[in-house]
């Protein structure tokens, strides 16, 4: 997989299938295929320590999660320890239902974690960017300047601090560290001006079309303001259908500014992304497996999805569908490789 669109397809594809489940053998299965991706990710970025770091942020996030739920939800029938009813929010009974969904709360949030992790992973800067459409071409310009800052920073820290070594500073106490400030922030105003007159010199900050640009902030406000209308009404127990109706033309109203507005800037590509086979590939076996997971949620037939350890403690559900399903974060793993 190369393609950026592959990849987003990939992340909502994921991200949809780790918010409708909380079976733990689900998530489980789900976090160690997005572990072993991430490791052939990180490998060729040069990046050796991706895995434990990630660990790390697993156990913390399992640890914290675990511990919060059952201070505060004293549900569930084994009691493992009773805290004093005389201490507000936590005093009462610590269960070991509480902490095992906890824990499942905690799978969640470190398995979207490591989904996010791999797609930047996956995506380079300059991919990601170009996702934000071309109406926003002053933001995209911003984010990426903001993405580049501190890895920037980094890299010249690590200058600094080599050639504070060679003259005999030992950078071992915290008074050590002070002579790289000075020449950290010279060096950044330098750059942010270098960077300020290379934009401008390129018409970043040139103003025109004033009167197309009323127009589409007025058709704008137009949109917002009929989806507010369909918002309302539903408020009122007006019929569904005229929300709906309102909701589609609102929402319709809204894309065709931003692709009319994106028209008036000009954009250069000077490297195209070329479909693959395994991008094709990648993409239908994706859209397959959300059409199918589409399909069970909305016919209530996800029920091995669904895990609750109250009021007793019990084994997940788990069926042959469910254990599939669970594959989808780790499909790239056949359809990428590195050098």
């Amino acid at each position: 997989m190369k393609v950026t669109a592959a990849w987003v397809f990939w992340l909502i594809t994921s991200m949809v299938f780790l918010l409708s489940t909380r079976n733990p053998v689900y998530l489980l299965v789900s976090i160690i295929l997005l572990l072993f991706l991430g490791a052939r990710l990180a490998k060729g970025k040069n990046q050796p320590s991706w895995v434990t770091q990630n660990l790390r942020f697993l156990a913390t996030m399992l640890i914290l999660s675990t511990l919060i739920n059952a201070l505060f939800t004293h549900t569930g029938r084994t009691v493992l320890l009773t805290v004093p009813e005389n201490l507000p929010l936590i005093g009462g009974d610590l269960t070991l239902e509480s902490m095992v969904y906890g824990a499942v709360n905690g799978l969640v949030i470190g398995a979207l974690y490591l989904l996010f992790n791999i797609f930047n992973l996956a995506l380079s800067i300059k991919q990601i960017t170009r996702l934000i459409p071309r109406a926003f071409h002053p933001i995209a310009t911003m984010v990426t300047i903001s993405l580049t800052f501190f890895p920037s920073i980094q890299q010249r820290t690590r200058e600094i601090k080599e050639a504070q070594m060679i003259r005999g500073n030992p950078m071992k106490k915290v008074s050590d560290w002070l002579p790289i400030i000075v020449p950290l922030l010279v060096t950044s105003l330098e750059n942010a001006i270098l960077l300020s007159e290379s934009i401008t010199s390129r018409g970043f900050h040139t103003q025109t079309s004033s009167q197309k640009s009323n127009l589409a902030l007025i058709g704008l406000i137009l949109a917002v303001f009929t989806v507010f209308s369909g918002w309302v009404l539903r408020l009122y127990d007006y019929p569904l259908l005229l929300s709906v109706v309102l909701y589609v033309i609102g929402s319709a109203l809204i894309i065709s500014v931003f692709i009319l507005s994106g028209k008036q800037t000009q954009v250069t590509h000077l490297h195209q992304e070329i479909w693959r086979g395994t991008d094709f590939l990648s993409t239908g076996l994706l859209s397959i497996s959300l059409l199918l997971l589409l399909i069970l949620l909305f016919t209530d037939n996800a029920t091995s999805f669904a895990y609750s350890p109250y009021p007793v403690l019990k084994t997940p559900d788990l069926n042959l569908v469910g254990i599939l399903l669970s594959l989808i974060p780790g499909i790239p793993l056949v359809f990428t490789t590195h050098d």
